[in-house]
């Protein structure tokens, strides 16, 4: 698809992930103009044995969209099976007895920007999963987590470890994919292998546009040495698991004059407008539980009257 030079349509921003609802709620309701039911449900799934494997996930649908025109809004085929879907869960959080089994499902979906001020007036910029379908799974079926992933290389970074910055042979990629709105969402720390770090290295450099395929992949950190000194034994401590986003493969690179390619105008424009949601969270401050991020709204664009996107300096668009 071609992406005309000051503006992104839709890229890939594809999440799959088969395991087990861990924690589960929604609530039902009507929106307020025209009274149209809706059902919102938010949980988490946990996609392997470790608790670092669990990802949250939200899912607002409405049994139809809004009138257009004297005309009633077209009917939301999904409704019916996410309000079924909701009914039907039992999460690993509700299971009291030894026989009660949490419900296992495959979710398909999209990453999105989960911006909030906490109650410390801190600024987090995190992700979240905006769920669109919920699939059965087989039994037997394995456990995964899965993202295929398109966007512009805004960084390729050596992987360094400790107070030395030793190299660890691999390398840190941060990619700038687009939701539904066309919001920018920075994916940073993309894992590139040992294996894979030389191929990468000579076909995908900052400014081209490329396709991701990427695994979550649980990890374990090493345990803490013990403490010299001290008396008796002294206890060593486990490291704890996390989770990395691992390449496993890619479609080839384009470059800015290619067709498909995104231009480094539109990331410009992208970038200015996150930035200038972003200050406005910071400036509206701590919400609450009801506070709002910004991957909720649709992009204003410059023509929106709104306030003016702040600039983005030349580093953030690598050419």
């Amino acid at each position: 698809m071609y992406l005309m030079s000051d503006k992104i349509k839709s890229v890939v921003n594809s999440v799959n992930l088969v395991g087990t609802v861990v924690e589960f709620e929604y609530k039902t309701g009507e929106t307020k103009e025209e009274k149209i039911p809706y059902v919102s449900l938010k949980g988490a799934i946990q996609f392997g044995d470790s608790k670092a494997q669990a990802r949250r996930f939200e899912r607002y649908v409405q049994q139809r969209s809004k009138s257009k025109d004297g005309k009633e809004g077209k009917e939301n085929k999904l409704y019916d099976k996410t309000l079924a879907f909701a009914k039907s869960v039992v999460s690993l959080a509700q299971c009291k007895k030894e026989d009660d089994k949490a419900t296992v499902v495959g979710i398909q979906g999209s990453l999105a920007t989960n911006d909030y001020v906490n109650d410390k007036d801190e600024l987090i910029e995190s992700l979240k999963i905006d769920a669109t379908f919920f699939n059965d799974v087989d039994e037997g079926e394995a456990f995964k987590g899965t993202l295929d992933l398109e966007g512009y290389i805004q960084s390729v970074v050596e992987e360094t470890k400790g107070e030395d910055k030793v190299e660890t042979g691999r390398l840190r990629v941060t990619l700038l994919t687009m939701d539904f709105f066309g919001n920018v969402i920075p994916v940073k720390n993309i894992i590139v292998p040992k294996e894979l770090k030389e191929g990468f290295e000579e076909a995908y450099q900052t400014g081209q546009t490329a396709k991701f395929f990427i695994d979550y992949v649980v990890n374990k950190a090493p345990e803490k040495p013990k403490k010299t000194g001290g008396l008796g034994q002294q206890r060593t401590t486990d490291g704890k698991s996390y989770v990395e986003m691992i390449l496993t493969g890619a479609d080839p690179a384009l470059d800015e004059d290619d067709e498909g390619a995104i231009s480094k105008e539109a990331i410009r424009i992208a970038l200015a407008e996150r930035k200038s949601k972003l200050a406005e969270l910071k400036e509206t401050g701590y919400q609450g539980s009801k506070g709002k991020s910004i991957s909720s709204e649709k992009r204003t664009g410059l023509a929106s009257g709104k306030k003016k996107p702040e600039p983005v300096n030349d580093e953030d668009i690598p050419f």
